[in-house]
């Protein structure tokens, strides 16, 4: 009832203020109607005490919202500390991926020079027996792998950084599947598996970057070959979806599945090393579908996994816009 500015208004002010925001409020005032009472709660009071005020009354409900301030302030100061400590962590995580990056970097010089020495030696076949022969082949092809991982993990950074654009253009999917397939043929045969690529009736291309999407089909493919059992069964889908316009690669194995836990953490390059401690087989590195997931979703697509369980094979897709009109092809 103060002129100018009453209490209610002071109150309103204080708790407006971020400074004062947080300063418990007590309305002490000869007015005593309920719509008063709900005036100074909507003011932001903390209690509201009529006169004439009992004094011990009054102390008991000032400790307590003191005793609550206190809590208050010891809940601040610690999410201070936690956010210092959360932007120190920032900082030397920023520190160690750019020196993992850097390292990783500098391994392409020694494994090329490595790999290009080997090749030189098997130049010359006639100077080592067969099986020194193999084992040098066995070599080159080890360096290959350590080169491609080491690629994977420089395109996964850029692709995360933004910096790696897709080159596109227009490609046949079903031709680029067929030269993946037959760079896995030796293995297919290996152990015995049954591969099976119904060709679409209508043929179209596809406006996408041709390597990257490569590179994608075949980490799901060898996938699918890792997974599945001796004498099993691979089954290749390609399709376009009318609904969303979409073009859609489906690849499925009839290998020991995944549980449900595990559809989205498999992707998740920060997941690797749990899902291997719980038994999930996600490669040599894990890195190949996390790569996979990037190269899709920069094109705009999306990636998932579809398992009904253990023993019940998985089957991954990833679709991309087709930027076409769909409804004539299908």
């Amino acid at each position: 009832m103060m002129p100018g500015t009453d209490g209610f208004e002071v109150c309103r002010s204080l708790k407006q203020d971020e400074k004062t925001r947080a300063i418990p409020v007590v309305m002490v005032t000869a007015l005593r109607e309920r719509e008063h009472k709900i005036k100074a709660m909507n003011a932001g009071a903390d209690d509201f005490l009529s006169k004439p005020v009992d004094s011990f009354e009054l102390l008991v409900r000032v400790k307590s919202l003191l005793r609550i301030k206190s809590y208050h302030d010891d809940l601040q100061e610690s999410y201070k500390e936690i956010a210092e400590k959360n932007e120190k962590l920032h900082k030397l995580d920023k520190m160690k991926e750019g020196l993992t990056h850097m390292v990783v970097h500098d391994l392409n010089n020694p494994i090329t020079a490595i790999s290009g020495s080997l090749e030189l030696l098997l130049m010359d076949k006639e100077l080592f027996p067969e099986n020194q022969i193999r084992t040098l082949e066995k070599c080159v092809s080890y360096c290959k792998d350590i080169s491609q991982l080491i690629q994977r993990l420089l395109d996964i950074r850029k692709m995360e950084e933004g910096k790696l654009q897709p080159n596109k253009e227009m490609t046949d999917p079903v031709e680029l599947i067929d030269g993946v397939m037959e760079q896995f043929l030796p293995k297919i045969e290996t152990k015995r598996l049954t591969l099976c690529f119904p060709k679409p009736g209508n043929r179209f291309s596809i406006e996408m970057d041709h390597g990257l999407i490569k590179r994608v089909v075949a980490n799901l493919i060898n996938n699918a070959i890792r997974h599945a059992p001796e004498g099993g069964r691979i089954e290749i889908d390609v399709g376009l979806s009318s609904a969303k316009g979409n073009f859609c690669i489906s690849i499925k194995d009839n290998g020991n599945g995944l549980e449900p836990q595990y559809h989205k953490k498999i992707f998740d390059k920060f997941e690797q090393v749990d899902l291997k401690q719980a038994g999930v087989e996600t490669g040599t590195s894990g890195l190949g579908l996390a790569f996979c997931k990037l190269a899709t979703e920069a094109h705009g697509g999306e990636m998932w996994v579809e398992s009904k369980g253990e023993n019940q094979g998985c089957t991954f897709s990833f679709t991309i816009p087709a930027g076409l009109n769909t409804e004539t092809l299908l």
